[in-house]
């Protein structure tokens, strides 16, 4: 009868020694339960700026263009800025005109700052007449396609475009900012409101 219990005994106490070494070895996130976050990957940018500013002038001299971000990175290979946050100033090429303002969530400068694509809630707008008046172009796309040297923009995306007066939803847009002249391409529909 001893020998049976001793017997139960020492298996008993051989069974809790393995389970002490199993738990010995174990890694401690099993019981803590909470999982750590992941380690974000290293940019593969080949710079890395913060509150950048470019400035662009004619050849008189005269400021046609403003770039300002919150941060910048640049990647060498495929000759490509990729900007948070940017803010545009587009000087007007006609004197006396006003200037205008496009901003998104990021943009993509390509081919030495010839063509930058604007993404994530991109609104552009340019103050219609007099300095003091609160009357605006205004453009809002989740894409746009700026292009500072001939202020070309373009889109294949939809895209509403408002004038004091007028209200245009579409898909699809060429304007030039020069010129003033903007094209909606597809699926137009427009309002008018009378009172402007």
């Amino acid at each position: 009868m001893l020998s049976i219990k001793n017997a139960i005994l020492a298996g008993l106490l051989v069974i809790a020694l393995a389970a002490f070494i199993i738990f010995w070895d174990a890694k401690p996130e099993i019981f803590m339960g909470n999982k750590q976050p992941p380690v974000s990957a290293l940019s593969s940018a080949d710079s890395y700026m913060k509150n950048t500013s470019t400035h662009k002038f004619n050849e008189q001299g005269k400021p046609t263009f403003l770039l300002t971000s919150a941060e910048g990175e640049y990647f060498q290979a495929q000759n490509r800025f990729v900007m948070t946050a940017p803010q545009i100033l587009a000087h007007a090429g006609i004197e006396g005109d006003q200037p205008w303002h496009l901003s998104a969530q990021q943009s993509i400068i390509l081919n030495n700052g010839q063509r930058i694509d604007m993404q994530g809630q991109v609104y552009a707008w340019q103050q219609v007449g007099p300095v003091i008046s609160e009357l605006k172009t205004e453009i809002t796309t989740p894409f746009l396609s700026y292009y500072p040297d001939s202020q070309l923009a373009d889109t294949d995306q939809s895209i509403s475009l408002k004038t004091p007066g007028h209200m245009i939803d579409g898909t699809g847009f060429k304007g030039n900012f020069a010129a003033q002249t903007y094209q909606v391409l597809s699926r137009v529909k427009g309002r008018h409101n009378a009172n402007h």
